[in-house]
């Protein structure tokens, strides 16, 4: 069985991996948008030329006819007209011809179509800057992959630099970019459930193992007493000695008591897990109902342990709604949490005062107390505090689990104020309306 430990490892190596070939993939795909979009560029700023040429052109009302030359090779234009003819470069001598009858080129209109172009092929017009420079200065001109360069003529080149290539290319690859993002939460999400669902699964196999262990312990060491005493008192040793019989009756009754506390507590929490817990509220004398909780935890003192149990009401006459049955479950699994994690001289008090038309019950004892780190997860099922492990406690770390789902159905809190080492207080809060 792998351990969590080794399970985040292997998870966040994943995720890691994940991302490392989600940026090679993006990187790849962006080093191909940027050639596209470069050679679009490119493509466009030719044609725009071109267009803007014969615009000029048949507003001098020259004819232009472009026809293979049958004394060149195939792919070769020529173009005849006023006897010129270019082989080489068609359009560089046309340019040539228009500005020789005072038409130069149009910057502004090369612009406007190489925009509606760039729309045409890619959606949008890129930033860019456009400009006619000289043969001196496109030698001058720093050579980048960003800036392109189109002649008109023998010495003069229109240039266009993209403004913000970055954010041109990551515009055309919005819907890459969003499928990607998309892709790699959507990943990312799976694994952390994959991981949280592991972790999981893990936790819960632990617990099976301790549960049943611990589970076994407390159920065969009340049964094994049992067991004893009654093979004792069958064996009739003990007719002619009433104390000792007496003794092993009391033995009896006392682990007797503890097999069927587990088991209410075993049962009352399954009970808690599959169902919802619907308390049925109803008004309660205060007094009395804790009094008799307490007197049959006196009566009911199977742990041997030197335990005094007091009261105090900050009225003899104050009255409570809740479930009596549920309420208490709770008190007795707070005072037997009490017993259970103290010394063997065991202090308890359970006040009760109204605050702001509000109930107050205070179970505190002298035990070991909670650690600060610890209290935040007392609540929480399956737990149980460092200071109380290996020292043979009984208990599954369910109890308090419990007393939380029950007080929460009543609508009122639960919290802890300890120290460690000083004692615990517990102090359930109920509404009165």
């Amino acid at each position: 069985m792998f351990t969590a430990k080794f399970i985040r490892l292997f998870s966040i190596f994943g995720i890691i991996l994940l991302l490392i070939l989600q940026y090679v993939w993006f990187k790849n795909s962006y080093t191909l948008m940027e050639h596209d979009i470069i050679g679009k560029i490119e493509t466009n700023l030719y044609s725009a030329i071109e267009n803007e040429l014969f615009e000029r052109l048949k507003a001098l009302s020259i004819n232009v006819t472009v026809e293979n030359d049958k004394s060149s090779q195939p792919n070769m234009k020529a173009v005849t007209k006023w006897n010129v003819n270019q082989t080489k470069d068609v359009n560089t001598g046309l340019q040539e011809l228009t500005y020789t009858l005072g038409k130069p080129c149009s910057i502004k209109r090369v612009d406007v179509i190489f925009n509606n172009l760039m729309k045409g092929s890619i959606g949008f017009t890129p930033t860019h800057t456009i400009k006619i420079i000289s043969n001196r200065q496109k030698e001058k001109t720093i050579s980048s992959k960003y800036s392109i360069i189109a002649k008109i003529t023998d010495k003069k080149y229109i240039e266009v630099s993209l403004v913000s290539p970055l954010g041109s290319i990551l515009r055309q690859a919005q819907y890459i970019l969003y499928i990607s993002a998309f892709l790699v939460i959507l990943i990312g999400v799976i694994l952390v459930y994959q991981l949280k669902s592991m972790l999981r699964e893990n936790h819960f196999v632990s617990f099976i193992k301790e549960y049943t262990h611990a589970l076994t312990h407390e159920l065969k060491t009340p049964i094994s007493g049992i067991y004893m005493s009654a093979s004792q008192l069958a064996s009739g040793v003990f007719e002619d000695k009433p104390e000792s019989r007496k003794k092993y009756y009391q033995m009896c009754k006392d682990q007797s008591a503890k097999l069927l506390d587990t088991v209410d507590r075993i049962l009352l929490v399954a009970k808690a897990e599959h169902s919802q817990i619907t308390p049925n509220i109803s008004g309660i004398e205060l007094t009395p109902y804790i009094d008799k909780i307490v007197d049959n935890r006196r009566q009911n003192n199977f742990r041997k342990k030197n335990v005094v149990l007091a009261t105090e009401y900050q009225s003899e006459n104050m009255m409570g709604l809740f479930d009596p049955f549920l309420m208490e479950n709770v008190l007795n699994n707070l005072i037997d949490n009490a017993v259970k994690y103290s010394n063997e001289s065991v202090n308890i008090l359970i006040s009760s005062s109204m605050v702001k038309d509000k109930l107050k019950i205070c179970v505190k004892d002298n035990g070991f107390g909670i650690a600060a780190k610890e209290q935040k997860h007392i609540f929480d099922n399956f737990e149980r505090g460092d200071k109380v492990q290996g020292k043979g406690i009984d208990g599954f770390g369910i109890g308090l689990n419990y007393v939380n789902k029950v007080v929460k159905a009543h609508k009122g809190s639960i919290t802890v104020e300890s120290e460690d080492g000083l004692g615990s207080n517990f102090i359930i809060t109920l509404p009165l309306k």
